[in-house]
C-alpha cells in the first residue's frame, strides 16, 4: 500500500518569504529552471533599451565616445595629463569600459522591479530574473563597447600582448560579481524607498572620481605630500576601493603601453594579482549577500509595486 505526503508537503509556495541565511540552493536553481525566461528578460531588455531610436545599437558607444572625448580633451590636452601618460586615450578608456559597465549593472538592477511593477505585482517567477537580465544585457553592451579599442590600436599601430589579457578574466569577475550583489540588494531596497536611486547615482559620480580612470597610481601617491599622510597610507585606503583595483586590472590588460619603461612609473606596484584574488572571494561573498538580502525582502514586492 503506498501513501502519498500531505498535499501542504508537496507544494512549494512561489516568492514566499525566505530567510536570510538559507535557500541559496533553491534560489540558483529556481534561476537555472526559469534560464528560457531569464533569456526572454534579457532580449527584451536589449530590444526596447534602444527602441525607437533611429542610431540603434549606435548609442551603446555614444555615451563611453563622447566621455573620452571629453575627458581626453580636458585631463589630457588642457591639463597635460596626454603629455605624461603614453596613449592617454587608450588609458582612460580602458577604465571608461570597467565603470561604465560597473554603473550600468547597478543603475539597471535597482530600476529594473520598479520598471516591471505591473509584472512583478501580477505574476509568480523568480524575481531575481529582472537584475539578473540588466546584468546579462550590460555584458553584450560592454562588449560592443570595447570593440573600439580596436580602433585604437590601429591608431597607435600597439596591440597588448596576449599574456596581458589575462589580467581581463579576474578584473571582470570581481567587477561583475561586486556590481551584482549591490545591484540586488539596493533593487530590494529601492522598491520599499524610492531615493535610493537617487542617493546611488551620486554616490556613482563621487566613486567615479575616487577610481583611477582620468589618473594614474602614482599621482594618487603624489597627492599624499598634499594631505599629511605617508604614501604608504594613502595607497592602503585608496585601494580598500574594489573598482581602484579592477580599473588597474583592466588598464594592465587594455593599455599597450603599460610594459613599458615610460608608463612604468605610472602602474600599480604591488601585488595586483594578489588583491584580485582576495577580492573575489571578497566579491562571492558580497554578490551571495545582496542576493539573499533580495530575496528576504522579494515577499512584498508585489504589494508594494
Amino acid at each position: 500500500m503506498t501513501t502519498t505526503a500531505p498535499v501542504a508537503d508537496q507544494l512549494r509556495l512561489v516568492n514566499a518569504p525566505a530567510t536570510l541565511w538559507r535557500g541559496t540552493g533553491q534560489d540558483l536553481r529556481d534561476v537555472v529552471a526559469s534560464r528560457e525566461l531569464l533569456r526572454a528578460f534579457t532580449s527584451r531588455e536589449l530590444r526596447t533599451r534602444y527602441k525607437g531610436a533611429s542610431l540603434g545599437w549606435a548609442w551603446a558607444l555614444v555615451r563611453p565616445l563622447v566621455m573620452l572625448l571629453v575627458y581626453g580633451l580636458a585631463v589630457g590636452v588642457f591639463l597635460g595629463a596626454g603629455r605624461t601618460t603614453p596613449q592617454f586615450m587608450i588609458f582612460v578608456y580602458s577604465g571608461l569600459l570597467a565603470w561604465t559597465l560597473f554603473s550600468t549593472i547597478v543603475m539597471g538592477s535597482i530600476n529594473s522591479l520598479v520598471a516591471n511593477g505591473s509584472l512583478v505585482s501580477r505574476a509568480s517567477f523568480p524575481r531575481l530574473l529582472l537584475p539578473l537580465s540588466v546584468v546579462l544585457a550590460a555584458l553584450v553592451d560592454f562588449a560592443l563597447q570595447a570593440s573600439v579599442l580596436t580602433v585604437g590600436y590601429l591608431i597607435y599601430t600597439d596591440w597588448p600582448s596576449p599574456s596581458a589579457l589575462v589580467w581581463l578574466v579576474p578584473s571582470l569577475l570581481v567587477l561583475v560579481l561586486v556590481a551584482m550583489g549591490v545591484g540586488l540588494a539596493l533593487a530590494a531596497v529601492n522598491v520599499y524607498v524610492r531615493d535610493v536611486g537617487f542617493l546611488v547615482d551620486v554616490v556613482l559620480q563621487v566613486g567615479f572620481w575616487l577610481t583611477p580612470i582620468l589618473y594614474s597610481y602614482s599621482q594618487v601617491l603624489g597627492g599624499a605630500e598634499q594631505l599629511k599622510l605617508s604614501a604608504e597610507t594613502v595607497s592602503r585606503i585608496y585601494m580598500l576601493n574594489p573598482m581602484a583595483n579592477v580599473v588597474i586590472g583592466f588598464q594592465r590588460a587594455l593599455w599597450p603601453a603599460g610594459d613599458t619603461p615610460s608608463a612604468a612609473a605610472a602602474a600599480f606596484p604591488g601585488r595586483l594579482d594578489v588583491r584580485l584574488a582576495v577580492l573575489t572571494v571578497v566579491a562571492l561573498i558580497i554578490a551571495w549577500l545582496g542576493m539573499r538580502i533580495f530575496v528576504r525582502l522579494s515577499a512584498n514586492f508585489g504589494q508594494e509595486l
